[in-house]
């Protein structure tokens, strides 16, 4: 199935790639920290990622659409210790999509 709006066949992509817009699209537009998508991917859908594997599975040299997230480095002021978080948000526009294509 491909969309008429991003052009993008979901279905095609990795199991652990299909598992993270899964997550942010159960979220419903929530932005999650990196830590609690891997922890959703685990509970939800049975797929362990260490954060190098998840930072593998979203870099920019893969087929990963990136155009659908909003990944931003969270506040300083919200940071633990001298651990850096990363959120992760699905665009509101995809959401519908994601869940079509991949529930």
């Amino acid at each position: 199935m491909v969309s008429s709006n991003s052009g993008s066949d979901l279905t095609e992509l990795t199991e652990n790639m299909k598992g993270i817009l899964k997550v942010l699209a159960d979220a419903d537009g929530e932005a999650l920290r990196g830590v609690e998508v891997r922890r959703r991917l685990r509970e939800d859908y049975g797929i362990e990622l260490s954060k190098r594997a998840m930072n593998g599975v979203i870099a920019r040299t893969t087929r990963y659409p990136r155009h659908m997230v909003n990944i931003e480095w969270v506040d300083e002021s919200d940071i633990d210790g001298n651990t850096r978080h990363v959120s992760h948000q699905l665009k509101p526009d995809y959401i519908d999509e994601v869940r079509e294509q991949l529930q």
